[in-house]
């Protein structure tokens, strides 16, 4: 901008304008929560509320914890009652009803005014097929009342990873492991899933193995199965149909029956916004080659890493020996290999488990599914089809997952929803760094819908350390560069700089196969435990500021709403986020802020402070709510620097104020910071930590900038003191 940006001060403006003095009201309340009868809209890609104001949502995950059992607790760690899978409850997911106003106050403290709300599959339905748990229900609708008292909107995120829990990971109540035939409690003898629930060594369960179990036996066998079982396990019929029929139509219904509840508690359309699909999906076996190879779409490889084919063999007893993968300077290299004896365990059942109601269908496989369907003979151990998943049976082409398998489960978990929610909002997420389906922009399930993609530092993730490099993992996978060597992005600048271009990438891709529709990243975070935990010890969380403030100006170079990974209330040092030995928790119980040493001077660590993590970069001015358009925002913690330009609406208004969150934790006090702006008037309220900014209205016909249809807004420190050599800005 040319124009002189003008400095003056609150109390001169209200004392300079009477009617904008009376306007602005004192209860803080009336500002930071949203309307309950304000029902969202989208316009050019941006979220509208009914004043036609853009929101911006600052968002996390609640919460890690409800990936596991509250009642009897069974985090990861644990093996105790870990089987007993149907007598489990969830009750006090996210955290307990006596509990939920510490933490909704601590996160509207903090910002946030969106959460991506966990309910896993279990959670609903642990008892079997049907049997839904009404009681966490009806405690999920009181926590979800809680959280509107708060002013959050929230959407529902049926999470899974890895399948579920008995599988290394979260999600799908165990009787579905049941229904194929799994034996899971022989995982482990038969590397089928690496488990930490049965790991041998609890405290030093291998850093980020769980997610290979994606392409090991039972994950990859049971995504191949809900989302391809008509395609590739014809003879798997139960009560009359299709394993991949029976699986969806449970998940769906699971969901709709909490869509009637929300519904029924007038919570649809304001507070519950929608539904998102399935969290992190796989596409299993499916598009494998060679089953005799690892599948080159195997990108993370770490640990014991058998082919699709060992997998089968070890499934039933067969020792294998396996390659053992792990991240060399390259990426992931072989560094060493491993025999497994099963000792004569299999993964199979031999007998179906008692106490289910369902009729299997008579050629409905026992032990390995895939031997069955005449993969592999089970006699002579050997591979008969190792094309088998190379082409769809029903085209004999190379299967097209995201269409012919991931869309139809998409429109029809969008169908049901909608039949008790109509206005539900869906977020479509497509596997982790995939691209998503596409969608006829003219197809009604096109409306209302959301890009919900996730996006992580893959280096910093399973290093848990962020470097003076890292890696373009994503650039790499479309083919951005000529090798491994031009992907390395060396020191603070160009490390910021391709996180902006990476998520930029994500953003357009889905702008081109999904249409003009929003985007949200889902999940976006950092570990916490970096450099072996050096921060619990010392109190310097230097490292974990700075990985937090590249990703999150990522995001703001970008004008992105995200949702972060994750709130956990009982998050401690020992065990992190109390699953498989993740530790990204913005809070923890175990963190005592007035003892954590900060590379700058910051508001008070005090109350509802305590327990937080690297706030220094997690708490950061945003517009909320924007009279008008986005056009930049950035934020320099380190400087207390922050800058937002805006163009004039479409119809403009000067009743509706621009919200901008300025936290009290860099701006504590009037006479610390200055503000400028372009035109019109403002107010700051630092008990609702909100600065409101009335711009003045140009002409829309006017393309002249000094005509005010371009505003611009800066907060900034008048105490220098902070260490300039700190951090570069890539933007």
């Amino acid at each position: 901008m040319t124009r002189i940006l003008r400095q003056d001060s609150s109390e001169s403006s209200e004392k300079t304008d009477a009617t904008f003095s009376s306007s602005v009201s004192n209860d803080s309340s009336v500002t930071m929560v949203f309307d309950s009868n304000d029902t969202l809209r989208f316009s050019n890609k941006w979220i509208k509320d009914s004043s036609d104001r853009t929101i911006l949502f600052r968002g996390i995950n609640l919460s890690g914890a409800s990936k596991s059992p509250a009642s009897p607790p069974i985090p990861s760690h644990q093996l105790e009652g870990f089987f007993d899978h149907r007598n489990v409850n969830f009750i006090g997911r996210p955290f307990h009803l006596n509990e939920a106003d510490q933490h909704f106050a601590r996160l509207k403290h903090w910002g946030f005014n969106f959460l991506r709300f966990i309910v896993t599959w279990e959670a609903l339905e642990h008892s079997g097929p049907g049997i839904y748990d009404m009681e966490f229900i009806d405690f999920i609708i009181k926590i979800l009342i809680k959280a509107r008292e708060y002013g959050f909107r929230c959407f529902i995120d049926p999470h899974q990873d890895v399948w579920s829990r008995f599988s290394g990971g979260s999600g799908a109540p165990g009787w579905t492991l049941d229904l194929v035939g799994f034996n899971m409690r022989n995982f482990a003898a038969t590397d089928a899933a690496i488990v930490h629930n049965t790991y041998k060594d609890l405290e030093n369960f291998p850093k980020m193995v769980w997610s290979t179990n994606y392409y090991k036996l039972v994950s990859a066998t049971m995504f191949t199965l809900f989302y391809s079982g008509s395609l590739y396990a014809k003879k798997c019929i139960v009560d009359g149909v299709n394993i991949q029929e029976y699986l969806q139509s449970h998940f769906c219904n699971a969901y709709k029956v909490l869509a009637e509840k929300i519904c029924e508690a007038q919570l649809h359309d304001s507070t519950v916004i929608g539904f998102d699909t399935i969290n992190e999906p796989s596409w299993g076996l499916v598009g494998t080659k060679d089953l005799s190879k690892i599948p080159e779409f195997q990108e993370y490889r770490r640990g014991r890493i058998p082919t699709p084919f060992q997998a089968m063999l070890l499934g039933e007893g067969v020792p294998c020996t396996l390659e053992v993968w792990d991240i060399v300077w390259y990426g992931f290299g072989v560094v060493g290999k491993e025999r497994i004896d099963p000792k004569g365990k299999t993964a199979w059942l031999k007998e179906d488990p008692e106490g289910y109601s369902w009729e299997k269908g008579s050629e409905f496989p026992k032990g390995c599914i895939w031997a069955s369907h005449g993969v592999w003979d089970k006699e002579t151990k050997e591979l008969l089809r190792p094309d088998y998943f190379a082409t769809n049976p029903n085209t004999g082409k190379e299967p097209d997952w995201n269409q012919e398998c991931l869309k139809p489960f998409i429109e029809r978990y969008t169908r049901t929803i909608r039949s008790v929610f109509p206005n539900a909002i869906i977020f479509v997420q497509p596997p982790v760094l995939e691209k998503p389906p596409s969608f006829d922009k003219f197809d009604e399930l096109n409306e209302r819908i959301i890009y919900s993609p996730h996006w992580y530092d893959g280096m910093t993730l399973v290093q848990k350390k962020f470097n003076w490099w890292t890696i373009d993992f994503l650039g790499i996978k479309r083919g951005k560069y000529k090798g491994v060597i031009p992907a390395f992005k060396i020191g603070d600048r160009a490390i910021k700089r391709s996180f902006v271009e990476q998520l930029k990438l994500i953003k357009d891709e889905g702008e081109e196969l999904l249409g003009d529709v929003p985007c949200i990243i889902g999940e976006i975070g950092i570990p916490y435990d970096m450099q072996n935990k050096k921060a619990y010890r010392d109190g310097d969380y230097s490292q974990q500021i700075k990985a937090m403030e590249a990703s999150i100006q990522a995001l703001e170079a970008n004008l992105l709403s995200f949702t972060l990974w994750n709130y956990c209330p009982d998050n401690n040092h020992k065990w992190g986020d109390q699953w498989n030995g993740e530790d990204l928790s913005i809070y923890s119980q175990d963190t005592n802020n007035e003892k954590v040493h900060s590379m700058m001077s910051s508001g008070s660590t005090q109350g509802l402070d305590v327990g937080g993590r690297a706030l220094e970069s997690l708490l950061r001015p945003f517009p909320v709510k924007t009279n008008g358009e986005p056009l930049s925002l950035k934020f320099n913690p380190y400087k207390k620097y922050f800058e937002y330009v805006f163009k004039n609406p479409e119809n403009p208004s000067a009743d509706s104020p621009t919200e901008i969150y300025l936290p009290i934790y860099h701006f504590s006090e009037a006479d610390d910071f200055n503000i400028y702006h372009s035109s019109g008037k403002w107010k700051w309220d630092k008990e609702s930590q909100l600065l409101l900014y009335w711009h003045d209205v140009g002409d829309p016909e006017d393309n002249d900038e000094e005509n005010h249809l371009i505003h611009k807004i800066i907060v900034e420190s008048n105490r220098r003191n902070y260490d300039e050599s700190v951090w570069d800005d890539c933007c």
